[in-house]
């Protein structure tokens, strides 16, 4: 670059001296300097259309020409070819990148900043049933026409994903920003499972009803039979109908999570009172306690709307929980209080507490922290899936603060 700089001062540079040795000699310097400025400038204004001619179709030739004007063309060209090789690499990376994409068994649609369809794979050419010429561009609530759906593209909340039914199918869908504003829309058909779950509900609920009338027979018959007994047996038989009454407790919870499972949310919720309702349950939690533990009860005029007999189960479930595993002679609390927008009903205690490694899969179904010590205070793994499964049901949440050796709070947040 520096040598073709030097050349083309060069020329201009002889050619002003020509002008003055001609000016000199014939007269009118002024003259002559002009002409040669007029005729350089002249020069560039012509490699300058040519250089314009030659970007709008770069060939494999660059033009002949002296000076700079060489070295602009060569340096041009040269980045010209590091640029289409650059879009060969780029375009085969995105042939494969789509390549791969339409492969997935998933539905994946790339949108805008407006939530218009960019791109879309096969899988959600199916499950959508989209176009390729005639909806790209739409924005996709206008083509997947559900109310959950718009309402969850226009929240621009997308830390959760979405389901909801559309043509006659249950779709599982995420959305991912990225880029400048764009979106990764994901789309799973979960159908199947849906199919499956509801075997698996049914099943559950016919076999707890059908195991239900055999139990309740067999326990009256350990009665009787109990009554009659000679010492000898009277120990086995207690044994036997300590089991009969835990499989009885067992199948009492395994219907109520059935029910709840397989009922819908009713559409006119009851205002629950809470002050009532919560007396209620600790009335009947002192009752069951019978003076072990130290029970308080704080409540604030508040309601929350849902049905009165769920919340109820709910409440008395944490209740039970406190206190089969809290130690004799501690506080265990039951309250409610308006606190971050939210009502909040919590049941706290001075119990073992649970560790971190256990607390997130307390809400499982059957899941104990210690099985032997949780059969042996009657607990059956199902209290606290019942639990969650109600508040779900109320549109809430369960948070569990809890410290191992100092205690537990659990809070039902119910949004206000």
């Amino acid at each position: 670059m520096n040598n073709a700089l030097r050349q083309e001062v060069e020329i201009l540079l002889t050619g002003l001296l020509v002008a003055l040795l001609i000016g000199f000699f014939v007269g009118n310097i002024v003259f002559w300097l002009m002409l040669v400025l007029a005729g350089y400038c002249g020069w560039n204004l012509y490699n300058l259309v040519r250089l314009a001619k030659w970007l709008s179709n770069p060939g494999k030739h660059i033009p002949e020409t002296v000076g700079i004007w060489d070295e602009i063309y060569y340096q041009l060209y040269h980045l010209y070819l590091r640029q289409r090789r650059a879009k060969r690499k780029l375009s085969s990376i995105l042939a494969r990148f789509q390549e791969s994409t339409q492969a997935l068994p998933y539905a994946t649609v790339v949108l805008n900043k407006e939530k218009e369809i960019e791109w879309f794979n096969n899988a959600a050419k199916r499950m959508f049933d989209l176009r390729t010429r005639l909806d790209v561009g739409q924005r996709i609530d206008n083509l997947i026409r559900t109310p959950k759906f718009t309402q969850y593209i226009n929240k621009n909340k997308f830390e959760d994903p979405l389901e909801f039914e559309f043509k006659e199918k249950n779709v599982l869908v995420t959305m991912t920003p990225y880029g400048n504003g764009q979106y990764l829309l994901g789309g799973h058909d979960v159908t199947q499972r849906h199919k499956l779950d509801d075997m698996r509900k049914h099943f559950i609920a016919n076999a707890s009803h059908e195991l239900r009338t055999p139990l309740t027979v067999i326990a009256g018959y350990l009665e009787a039979v109990q009554e009659l007994a000679d010492e000898g047996i009277k120990v086995p038989l207690e044994r036997i109908q300590e089991q009969t009454e835990r499989m009885q407790r067992l199948l009492e919870e395994l219907i109520s999570l059935s029910k709840l499972e397989t009922s819908e949310v009713s559409d006119e919720p009851d205002e629950v009172f809470l002050p009532e309702l919560l007396q209620s349950v600790y009335d009947e939690m002192v009752r069951f306690d019978m003076g072990r533990h130290n029970i308080e009860l704080e409540v604030e005029d508040l309601t929350v709307s849902g049905d009165r007999e769920e919340l109820r189960t709910a409440f008395s479930n944490l209740m039970t929980n406190a206190i089969r595993y809290s130690e004799e002679g501690t506080m265990i609390r039951l309250y409610c209080k308006s606190k971050d927008m939210a009502t909040v009903v919590g049941v706290e205690d001075q119990g073992v507490g649970i560790s971190d490694e256990h607390r997130h899969r307390l809400t499982e179904r059957f899941y104990r922290i210690d099985p032997g010590r949780s059969r042996e205070q009657g607990g059956t793994g199902l209290g606290l899936a019942i639990v969650k499964h109600i508040l779900d049901r109320h549109d809430a949440r369960l948070l569990i603060r809890s410290e191992p050796g100092k205690g537990s709070v659990f809070e039902c947040q119910f949004s206000q």
